[in-house]
């Protein structure tokens, strides 16, 4: 399985050093114990115990550190929109408040007072509109009766029309008779008075229909009016109650509530029964769930740096944080830093603050490759190179020209041989050094007790790593 291994440009560490003098303690060494009698020449060297690591695959990445600013991405002011006396204040500075929390709240005097006077006057509309209800009633009620009238004296009228009608037939035929010698003329002098008698009558209900007609119009006139009049009504008590609402709104705004969720600001410059005016800041709320961290890149990455690059914190003991990403790249050149602005957005794991300051990694690139422990890299001559634990099998007997067949014949049975492997290093990446060329992935290196090691030193395994080795062999048999 790959191991990924992160890679940040950083200064490198120092490496393990053999300087003249310790090379020549080491070769005298080597030469008293050539010295010795044939007793010592005839025991068997021991093996040097060191720790091995075999080399994986590792994510290699190009990167650069720079220190950026944190600016919440939701951070508000709480400024009152009226004056007044601070008469509570519900919340502690550092408190976490959900939106729409109560935060501070001032003494409603005037604003009660205006409150009380529009809710007065909508009252007082309210009761006017009652008064012209009621004469909306009256005044249909009057023209109900109108009509009625008007109804009665019509058909008063038409009754009337018929009995002159019929009057007027009977005194035809009331005239003949008399002329013919039938009926005395009396009966048509009687005739003529009860004809005339109905058409005056007739002329008097007629009167009366006109009569009614004026007043039904009259009626109709009041109760049109009476509509108005509550139309008019309805609209003043829209108004109070918009004025109403206002100043309603006014006493709302004595109260200050959280119109984000977040960490509420210092209270210190306030105090309750201090007197604010509209606009002064009283605290802040700021949202601490994502961050935007301003960092300047220089110019010259221009052509790198693009949206969406992985953004990382450094800790103080230099370990990695959390990771975000660059949101915003700005379109200009600052041009006293000859820098380029780009934000990257983090969410926040309770570890940020707001206006903090961090050190951080962009990361450029990534690429498989192999590292190498620092402990295991030691330099001669200017020459990086490492142990690598070879089999005695795996190496051949022209391998090493300045080893003669007695020495190899010394190696005790079994032991590895450390073998010196000139490297190329690269830069350092999580206490290791990304490996240029020289070593590549299953190479054994060893990684401790290099200053005790030479090329063809026979070295054994760290009894823990023998331990380690007896276990994984004991697994893969079962």
């Amino acid at each position: 399985m790959i191991q990924r291994h992160k890679f940040y440009s950083t200064s490198i560490v120092p490496v393990v050093k053999f300087s003249a003098s310790a090379v020549a303690v080491a070769f005298l060494s080597l030469g008293l114990s050539g010295c010795g009698g044939g007793e010592q020449e005839a025991q068997q060297p021991q093996a040097i115990a060191v720790k091995l690591k075999t080399l994986e695959s590792a994510t290699l990445i190009d990167s650069s550190e720079y220190v950026g600013s944190l600016q919440a991405r939701d951070r508000v002011s709480l400024a009152p929109r009226t004056d007044g006396r601070i008469l509570e204040i519900f919340v502690r500075q550092g408190d976490r408040v959900p939106r729409g929390e109560p935060i501070v709240r001032l003494e409603p005097t005037q604003e009660q007072e205006d409150v009380n006077a529009a809710t007065q006057a909508v009252n007082v509309e309210q009761a006017r509109l009652g008064q012209v209800q009621a004469e909306l009633r009256t005044a249909e009620a009057n023209r109900a009766a109108a009509a009625a009238e008007v109804e009665s004296a019509r058909a008063d009228v038409q009754d009337l029309e018929a009995e002159v009608e019929l009057a007027q037939i009977n005194i035809e035929r009331t005239r003949t008779l008399v002329e013919g010698g039938a009926l005395p003329q009396q009966n048509l002098d009687d005739d003529n008075r009860d004809l005339k008698s109905t058409i005056a009558q007739l002329n008097s209900r007629q009167e009366t229909l006109n009569a009614a007609r004026k007043s039904l119009q009259a009626a109709e006139r009041q109760v049109e009016q009476a509509r108005a009049n509550i139309g008019g009504q309805e609209a003043a008590i829209a108004q109070a109650e918009a004025e109403l609402g206002s100043v309603s709104q006014n006493l709302a705004f004595n109260t200050i509530n959280a119109p984000i969720e977040g960490i509420v600001g210092s209270f210190d410059e306030y105090k309750v029964g201090d007197y604010v005016n509209v606009g002064e800041q009283l605290t802040t709320i700021t949202s601490n769930q994502s961050f935007d961290l301003n960092v300047n890149i220089p110019v010259e990455y221009r052509d790198r740096l693009q949206p969406g690059l992985t953004v990382e914190t450094i800790n103080q003991d230099g370990s990695t944080g959390i990771e975000g990403e660059i949101t915003y790249i700005a379109p200009l050149v600052q041009q006293n830093t000859q820098s380029i602005l780009a934000k990257a957005t983090f969410a926040n794991s309770n570890s940020l603050r707001d206006r903090e300051y961090l050190r951080v990694r962009v990361i450029w690139d990534e690429s498989p490759g192999v590292l190498v422990p620092t402990t295991a890299v030691s330099t001669l001559g200017g020459q990086n190179f490492v142990y690598l634990a070879k089999e005695q099998s795996e190496i051949e007997n022209n391998s090493d020209s300045s080893r003669d067949n007695s020495q190899e014949q010394q190696i005790p049975e079994g032991a590895l041989i450390a073998q010196q492997q000139p490297i190329k290093l690269g830069r350092i990446q999580d206490q290791a050094y990304q490996v240029i060329s020289g070593l590549q992935e299953g190479d054994r290196i060893a990684v401790s007790n290099i200053l005790s090691l030479q090329d063809g030193t026979a070295i054994e395994p760290a009894e823990e790593e023998q331990q380690q080795a007896v276990s994984n062999a004991e697994t893969e048999a079962e």
